[in-house]
């Protein structure tokens, strides 16, 4: 029993040996083409066989342990993704230029609606008359000075005085109101218009081409993207592809996504 066991933790060790003797460190580049050999930095290069990764650096140049067999995938943002074995990155001389992706955007005509809204009406000119609007109760017997609010002495004048007041408080609160529906009205026109820029700029379709997310990782990523009124309407074709790039990175940092 104990030969059979020391016969195969041998035999294991041969096969791990075997296996290491196999494996080197290739050193390789990442350009934009071959005939200018303009380096890409910050491409993800990955063995896909043994899940192991790194980064090319500013001069495009990266290191990445490997065997015969192995695949290996090279990802950036705005170029198309591509996986080689070792062999056929070994016929290119380690050096491979990676593919842009790109994009064309739809045109999209956006037709806004313009509403007039009608001012509420200004008050009436101010009459030295207290009673102006309510002649069946004006009080009658007495002196034209008393009869201004306040100053009369007299039950009746005293109860009008109340019923004004009431009402005036009244059409306070009125007033109140209409302010509020007004900036409720303003507010629903402000995110109408905010959601169609949106919609435009943030196109299921053209997300999808740029970033390659489907389903419902893309619906996620279009709802994580979250710009300013002021840069959706100011901001060209060029600046909202970058910023949707950009949204990515944060959005793949905050959210592991295995490649």
């Amino acid at each position: 029993m104990k030969k059979l066991l020391l016969c195969m933790l041998g035999l294991l060790g041969l096969l791990v040996t075997a296996h290491g003797q196999n494996q080197r460190q290739i050193r390789g580049r990442v350009v934009l083409a071959t005939d200018t050999l303009r380096p890409l930095p910050y491409v993800q290069v990955i063995n896909r066989s043994s899940g192991s990764g790194t980064v090319s650096d500013l001069d495009g140049y990266f290191r990445l342990t490997v065997s015969d067999n192995d695949k290996i995938g090279f990802r950036m943002i705005g170029y198309h993704d591509t996986l080689l074995t070792v062999s056929q990155l070994r016929q290119l001389n380690n050096v491979f230029a990676m593919k842009e992706r790109v994009v064309t955007l739809k045109p999209v005509t956006i037709r806004g609606q313009k509403q007039v809204y009608k001012p509420f009406a200004p008050p009436e000119a101010k009459s030295d008359d207290p009673y102006v609007g309510y002649r069946s109760v004006k009080p009658s017997g007495l002196d034209p000075v008393d009869q201004k609010i306040g100053l009369a002495t007299t039950g009746s004048g005293a109860a009008l005085e109340g019923a004004i007041t009431e009402f005036a408080n009244l059409f306070s609160k009125k007033a109140k109101q209409r302010k509020k529906i007004s900036a409720l009205k303003e507010r629903a026109r402000e995110e109408e218009y905010y959601k169609a820029l949106h919609d435009y700029w943030f196109d299921e379709e053209i997300v999808a081409e740029l970033t390659g997310y489907k389903g419902k990782d893309l619906q996620e990523f279009i709802a994580f993207c979250n710009p300013s009124l002021k840069f959706m309407e100011e901001a060209t074709e060029y600046q909202v592809i970058l910023q949707i790039w950009h949204y990515q990175k944060q959005y793949e940092k905050m959210y592991y996504r295995d490649m």
